[in-house]
């Protein structure tokens, strides 16, 4: 099994969890032994710093089909299923708490977050260009905007009772169909 398998295990294992984690728990999760982990990796800090760099390699840097629009809206629904529980949307909470205590986790939580900015600008440029958003902003700005709402969604519906009702995929649309 090459590394970027166990990545795909460990990283698919993190989208299910609603527990504190742990480098034990995610191998169980990813049917791996935790020796494993450690061999490749070196450590649980390891671990995570290759999981962040391999979330930035997959993030566009531009659009990936000729429809902008459409992938822009794919985009804000693929922030949430809505059929998350508070319980994962808190445990992610905790997985990106811990990122910002680190300092190098931290820095390419920004690097990750400086990229996705400038795809979801290519986003917004073309649709703006193409008639499908407004230009009363610049297309950085609404970038950012956007990314700024779909983190405060994640909160809200962490934060909420029954996190489906908050469903911030659902506000992300709203907002694009308003700028419309």
């Amino acid at each position: 099994m090459t590394d970027e398998q166990v990545l795909d295990r460990v990283g698919g294992a993190f989208g299910q969890t609603d527990t504190t984690w742990t480098l034990a728990g995610a191998a169980v999760a990813a049917g791996l032994h935790p020796a494993t982990l450690i061999k490749r990796f070196g450590s649980r800090h390891g671990l995570l710093l290759a999981l962040s760099r391999r979330w930035i390699q997959a993030i566009p840097t531009s659009a990936s089909t000729p429809d902008a629009h459409r992938e822009l809206l794919a985009w804000a629904s693929s922030i949430s299923t809505g059929q998350e529980s508070s319980a994962q949307l808190l445990a992610r909470m905790e997985m990106l708490g811990e990122d910002l205590r680190d300092d190098e986790l931290r820095l390419l939580l920004h690097e990750g977050w400086t990229k996705h900015t400038t795809y979801l600008g290519d986003l917004v440029k073309r649709c703006q260009d193409h008639g499908h958003l407004a230009s009363c902003l610049p297309a950085e700005t609404i970038a950012c905007l956007l990314l700024d709402a779909a983190h405060g969604g994640l909160l809200r519906a962490a934060a909420h009772p029954d996190s489906a009702q908050a469903h911030p995929g659902r506000t992300l649309t709203a907002v694009l169909e308003a700028l419309a």
